[in-house]
């Protein structure tokens, strides 16, 4: 896949027409939906300028002179907007996660928010919280409507402890999931992303080995990614090209960045998998998957992570 280029960034309505112009075609000859374009204009966007900004960046932004940083973005979306309109239906979220309640697997939604809001827990489904905050109203979410097609019968079922760890799941993950559509919007990340999107919509599909695999691959290219920004050459193929452990050691060593082995090998498996060499479960797939948010979490959590998301910068300048 060739790298989206253009020779500057806009200075006027004509030449942003001209280069959403050819980025949209660009996406088309990829193969992406109208629907999943704006997404992926962040990444042209950084292929072309070294661009870094918020993907999803507030529609007020797209009035604001200029062409520069979440500005950008913001008349990007609504040029898409603008030229596609309801082709453009899509649900926003930062991802979908598989969650067992009861003895059942769910899947929970983790929406895009805007500004500040306040995350809570309430058995009545009824009560979603507030949707636009105001002076004096925060906006609010009651993050048991996240599951989708739960119904109330099975809330009243639920213990106090099993809702407790709900909660404290929910705000880890979408914390983490918010912090991951911050990232660099690098090849290697990006392709990470989906393969956390195909693990999940694995295991609803009751595909355990795909959905094993898919997680194995979205840590690999995650760390991979993040080795790359920090100059660090990771192994492209032989005993360590798909090794999780070792890819984390590379980071300790290179970058100061831990990840827990015992994670780690909670998604570790052989290519096998895929061919049904190796068997799977419901249980080992959700542990696999599950411990990709875990590796974000302490990836997000580590003081150093900073410092090596720095360099991306640097090579952008």
């Amino acid at each position: 896949m060739s790298t989206f280029s253009w020779p500057k960034y806009p200075q006027t309505d004509e030449e942003f027409d001209a280069l959403m112009s050819a980025i949209d075609s660009a996406l088309a000859a990829q193969g992406v939906s109208p629907a999943g374009r704006p997404l992926h204009t962040g990444f042209k966007f950084w292929e072309a300028f070294k661009w870094n900004g918020q993907v999803v960046p507030a529609k007020t932004l797209a009035d604001v002179p200029g062409f520069a940083g979440d500005v950008l973005m913001a008349k990007a979306n609504r040029w898409y907007e603008q030229t596609y309109a309801e082709k453009l239906n899509m649900d926003w979220a930062y991802g979908h996660v598989p969650v067992r309640l009861g003895n059942a697997i769910w899947r929970v939604r983790f929406g895009v928010t805007y500004g500040q809001v306040s995350l809570f827990l309430d058995r009545n489904l009824g009560n979603r919280g507030v949707k636009i905050g105001s002076q004096g109203t925060p906006a609010s979410y009651n993050v048991l409507c996240a599951v989708e097609e739960l119904p109330q019968g099975m809330v009243d079922k639920l213990s106090e402890p099993v809702l407790d760890e709900y909660f404290g799941f929910y705000v880890s993950t979408f914390q983490s999931l918010q912090w991951r559509q911050e990232l660099p919007r690098t090849e290697l990340l990006l392709s990470g992303c989906d393969d956390f999107d195909q693990s999940t919509a694995d295991i609803m599909a009751q595909r355990y080995p795909q959905a094993r695999w898919a997680a194995q691959q979205a840590i690999e290219k995650t760390l991979k990614g993040l080795l790359l920004i920090g100059g660090t050459k990771p192994p492209r193929g032989g005993a360590n090209g798909h090794n999780l452990k070792h890819l984390g050691e590379l980071l300790q060593s290179a970058h100061h960045i831990s990840v827990s082995a015992a994670v780690l090998d909670l998604a570790s498996c052989s290519p096998k998998v895929r061919y049904g060499e190796e068997p799977s479960n419901e249980a080992q797939a959700l542990l696999a998957n599950h411990a990709v948010l875990a590796v974000l979490e302490q990836l997000r959590s580590s003081s150093k992570i900073s410092s090596l998301l720095a360099l991306a910068e640097e090579q952008r300048e």
